[in-house]
């Protein structure tokens, strides 16, 4: 009897992160895979070109308990979403109530309760394990009152992929500029956007307020590459891209007095990124990717209010600018000075991940699944 895992995930963050453990399980064909996915998720397994059912968001319950009720079913595996609809939160109860073991895979360093609370009242969605990126999230879990026996510390999958790769060559990045209709000689800074505002709160007043949002950081990156433009008398570009779960549109209208505005399609994240002469956003994974890439990063967080979640600014490896007036001169060093510059260089190129993630996770599945 060929043994079934159950997969599913609805955040891009979380299907980026689990796909690569898929895919390693699907190649060694130990167990059958049945991968299930909804809202970004799709298109992020989709370009991977993985074999998936979509789901719809309103699944009833019963359909749930019948996709987990097959009996070769011995592991149910998932990401973490915080996306209003959490279906891995369902299918986890649904896990839970036949007795059938339950993991999931976090993919970043912040929102640990939310990910798994099932709102007042309702018993939270823990899964039996939670695979985590490292020691630091490990501990943090901790101190929010998280079982330890549930944590198991395996690294990132999205990650592996970077390791050993390199900078884009003079040929692919003037590629990547002109088809973004970018001269060679024009400053490039990308700014990575992110959905805070949804998912932190709209105003200082919310308990999850960061301290800033999409808007005031992107107002005040743009207010600097203005200064920075006129004192330099040099054409920057400042390339936004938007969140997968961002729409495009409420981009438009964005100017500058002397900075040109892009808006990017979404698509290849990191292979945008490599246009850049700096990347800049507030703490989101592709920050990571960037640095793992070897790409000179800023992470944009003025007025933050709790500790920096992003671990690439908190080791030192990309600079974090906390206060706004702070913005304009770390830009005019990673943008202008050249010593600045290679240093940061030589801190990304100690900066890489071990490429075993994936390994470590499938492993953890394996034995939960009782796979020899």
């Amino acid at each position: 009897m060929t043994l079934r895992l159950v997969a599913v995930c609805g955040d891009p963050g979380g299907a980026s992160a689990v796909a690569p453990v898929l895919e390693l399980m699907m190649r060694e064909n130990r167990v059958k895979v049945d991968a299930f996915a909804y809202r970004q998720a799709c298109d992020v397994w989709q370009k991977r070109g993985m074999q998936f059912e979509a789901l719809d968001e309103a699944v009833p319950q019963e359909e749930i308990d019948s996709l987990l009720r097959i009996p070769e079913t011995r592991l149910l595996l998932t990401g973490t979403s915080v996306n209003g609809v959490d279906l891995e939160k369902r299918f986890i109860a649904s896990a839970r109530n036949r007795q059938l073991p339950s993991l999931a895979l976090l993919d970043y360093w912040s929102n640990y309760g939310a990910r798994f609370s099932v709102g007042e009242g309702k018993p939270a969605g823990f899964p039996d394990r939670i695979a985590v990126m490292d020691e630091w999230a490990r501990d943090e879990m901790l101190a929010e009152g998280f079982d330890a026996t549930r944590l198991a510390v395996t690294g990132q999958p999205a990650f592996d992929s970077l390791l050993g790769k390199t900078l884009a060559n003079d040929v692919e990045r003037q590629r990547i500029r002109d088809g973004l209709n970018i001269a060679n000689d024009e400053l490039v800074v990308l700014f990575a956007s992110q959905p805070l505002a949804e998912v932190n709160g709209l105003s200082r007043g919310d308990s999850q307020w960061l301290g800033y949002d999409e808007k005031s950081v992107l107002s005040g990156l743009l207010r600097a590459l203005d200064e920075l433009s006129e004192a330099y008398l040099r054409e920057i570009v400042l390339l936004v891209l938007p969140h997968p779960r961002e729409n495009r549109a409420i981009f438009a209208g964005i100017g500058g007095n002397s900075v040109r505005v892009l808006v990017a399609a979404h698509g290849d994240a990191l292979g945008v990124a490599k246009a850049a002469d700096v990347v800049t956003g507030m703490n989101s994974v592709l920050l990571m990717e960037s640095c793992y890439s070897g790409l000179l990063t800023v992470s944009l967080q003025p007025g933050l209010r709790r500790a920096d979640s992003l671990p690439a600014s908190r080791l030192g490896v990309c600079p974090a600018v906390y206060r706004d007036a702070d913005m304009l001169p770390v830009l005019d060093r990673m943008l202008f000075d050249s010593a600045a510059r290679a240093d940061c260089r030589a801190k990304l190129a100690e900066f890489v991940p071990d490429g075993k993630a994936a390994r470590r996770v499938a492993d953890l599945a394996y034995r939960m699944a009782g796979v020899e």
